[in-house]
């Protein structure tokens, strides 16, 4: 064996196994480096952000805008009234055989539209138009036959020719409700938000009843989006006023209660009537559980999602939202359950995938995150920045930058305005350590971030880092009050602050940061760690030791705040109680060069001097260069 390794066998005999063997346990290496600025422990809580397609209401119609059905003619004639009504039961085929024989007996308009509208409601739109055109040939002026067409035209993603055919109807009947209708919600759809609410203006006096309620509920939907709530609210009213039992409109009105506590509770009570005219409702049950996930009442708001899938087990919204909070509340198997379900009835949902990532994910199960995520991807056509942020946060777990950053970038190109994805390459970078390019990569990237979401405060934090780092004091100190001045309870920037402030030896200012921090969380070791090292640089020793001993009470596994309470105790002229608190921290961690140089000053101090020699023999065996060694020598040859 070398001779380095028998020096350092011995010298580990030496020290104390069997107290090692039973507290070495309580001594972790320490992830938090004291006294200098440090990367954001949230770093990475984008991957707990809410992806669009994980909050986006389901396409139905107590939460969205949804077009009038395509109109049946049916007519007098009995076989083609029973042919409607199996229709209107899902049996296809019964019913498009009786069409078919009542066609091939008589050619007319009526019976050409309902195997149009059959086809339609089957989801074979090309072959509905087929007939909708035969249709129109047979009698141009049939006005469902026009509408179904434009509907047709629609479902078929041929939005320009459907507005034309939906204004063609209307110009030949001016009255007809549900042309004008669906008119608005297809101009709302396309985006031309303005056009849209007055067209549904139009169609709210063009009917009565129902139909009118429909309309003003839409309305109120449009209103609701544009962020106009008092029209909504109005709106949602005189749709209940019209039609009580609107229950889509209830619900409706309750979402325009305002995200504060007071708001809260008035939404809860809104759904709670909802639910006494109709407790199996399940859309009032999910969004009730949402208000009591915000109220801290997860249980509840389980409850309510697990009561919503019991009235109404193919509810998607529901298992999406039990999924997520269950993921929230980091019971991946269970969350698991939901995502694998809503893929067993529907294996397009990019959102189940992406979720399912999530859960692997803080599984630690990187790989399977990576595939599920890819699959979430290739379901969404390669458009899902959220995937793609995600995914580098995986790679990026795994260490594997390069892969990591390239996530990144396809996130900014698929989302050019995305903060999220420029602060993780930030973060990236960052982790790359002692490299001043990639710090300089980083701080541009921080910067970006800033620029699209000024509000940014883990950015300006961890630019603020970036400063410090390369010693710019003044600007790291700016962006660390910048981060401050947007969340005022950032400890952890507060923290940096102050130890800018003691860098700069303004050590008045650093203690009323450290206090400050404190006098909100009495737990945070590091701070009082920080604040007993300012006290001792400030000659304030009798505050040094007991601010360290608070720092060694939180964190006993710290061997730097042993070694600094046994300093501060020598400095306040207790150098037994010094030498006692630095044996016990020795025997912890027996390989600590600068541990047993910090005992060796205690003992010379104590008057132990064959002691201290020794022990400062073993510090310069275990670290030869380390410094202060040899004034400490000096100072044991001094006569």
């Amino acid at each position: 064996m070398s001779e380095p390794n028998s020096s350092w066998l011995r010298l580990f005999r030496e020290s104390f196994v069997p107290v090692i063997i039973v507290i070495l346990g309580l001594f972790l290496i320490l992830l938090y480096v004291q006294f200098r600025a440090e990367y954001d422990a949230d770093e990475v809580t984008v991957i707990d952000i809410q992806p669009v397609t994980a909050s986006v209401s389901e396409s139905e119609g107590e939460t969205a805008l949804a077009e009038s059905q395509p109109i049946v003619a049916s007519g007098a004639n009995p076989e083609q009234q029973r042919a409607a009504a199996l229709m209107a039961q899902g049996k296809w085929p019964e019913a498009e055989q009786l069409y078919l024989a009542r066609l091939s007996h008589q050619r007319n308009s009526h019976t050409l539209n309902d195997l149009g509208v059959l086809y339609l409601k089957k989801g074979d739109a090309t072959r509905a138009l087929d007939f909708f055109k035969q249709a129109m040939n047979t009698n141009p002026t049939d006005t469902s036959v026009l509408f179904n067409y434009a509907l047709a035209l629609s479902r078929s993603g041929r939005s320009r020719e459907a507005l034309e055919g939906y204004r063609a109807l209307l110009t030949q009947q001016p009255q007809h409700f549900e042309g004008q209708y669906n008119l608005a919600i297809l101009l709302i759809k396309q985006g031309d938000q303005s056009a849209g609410i007055n067209a549904l203006e139009q169609a709210v006096q063009l009917a009565n009843g129902e139909r009118k309620a429909r309309a003003l509920y839409s309305f109120g939907l449009a209103q609701r989006e544009l962020g106009d709530l008092s029209k909504a609210g109005k709106a949602f009213e005189a749709a209940i006023r019209l039609r009580p039992a609107n229950l889509a409109a209830r619900v409706a009105l309750a979402t325009l209660e305002p995200d504060t506590t007071e708001g809260r509770v008035r939404a809860l009570a809104q759904y709670r009537k909802i639910l006494a005219l109709s407790p199996n409702y399940s859309p009032a049950l999910v969004n009730m559980a949402s208000v009591l996930n915000a109220q801290h009442k997860r249980r509840d708001a389980e409850q309510a999602l697990r009561q919503a899938i019991q009235f109404d087990p193919q509810y998607v919204r529901a298992h999406t939202n039990l999924g997520l909070m269950l993921l929230a509340d980091k019971r991946w198997q269970d969350a698991r359950s939901e995502f694998d379900w809503i893929l067993q009835h529907d294996s397009s949902r990019a959102d189940a995938y992406f979720n399912l990532g999530r859960v692997a994910y803080g599984e630690k199960d990187y790989n399977k995150a990576i595939s599920e995520y890819q699959k979430a991807l290739k379901s969404a056509g390669g458009r899902y920045p959220e995937a793609l942020l995600n995914l580098g946060l995986t790679y990026a777990a795994q260490k594997n930058f390069g892969a990591a950053l390239a996530s990144y970038q396809a996130a900014l190109k698929a989302k050019r305005e995305y903060p999220e994805a420029w602060y993780n390459i930030g973060i990236t970078y960052l982790r790359q350590k002692n490299n001043a390019q990639k710090n300089e990569l980083a701080e541009r990237a921080f910067k970006s971030a800033i620029s699209l979401r000024p509000d940014y405060e883990q950015a300006w934090f961890n630019l603020g880092v970036i400063y410090g780092d390369s010693n710019r004091d003044k600007e790291a100190m700016e962006a660390y009050r910048k981060a401050l001045s947007i969340r005022p309870d950032y400890y952890q920037a507060q923290l940096n602050l102050a130890v800018r402030h003691a860098k700069l030896k303004e050590y008045g200012e650093a203690i009323r940061l450290y206090q400050t921090i404190l006098a909100s969380d009495e737990s945070y070791a590091v701070a009082w760690f920080n604040l007993g090292r300012a006290y001792i640089e400030s000659k304030q020793t009798a505050e040094a030791v007991t601010a360290l001993r608070k720092a060694v009470a939180l964190d006993p596994s710290n061997a730097k705040t042993w070694r600094f309470l046994g300093r501060a105790l020598l400095l306040d002229k207790n150098a037994d109680e010094a030498v006692s608190i630095l044996e016990n921290a020795v025997a912890a961690d027996p390989v600590d060069a600068r541990l047993r140089l910090e005992l060796a000053r205690a003992l010379r101090q104590a008057g132990r001097m064959d002691d201290g020699r020794a022990e400062l023999d073993k510090a310069r065996q275990l670290d030869s260069k380390l410094r202060g060694v040899e004034d400490e020598i000096q100072e044991f040859d001094k006569p």
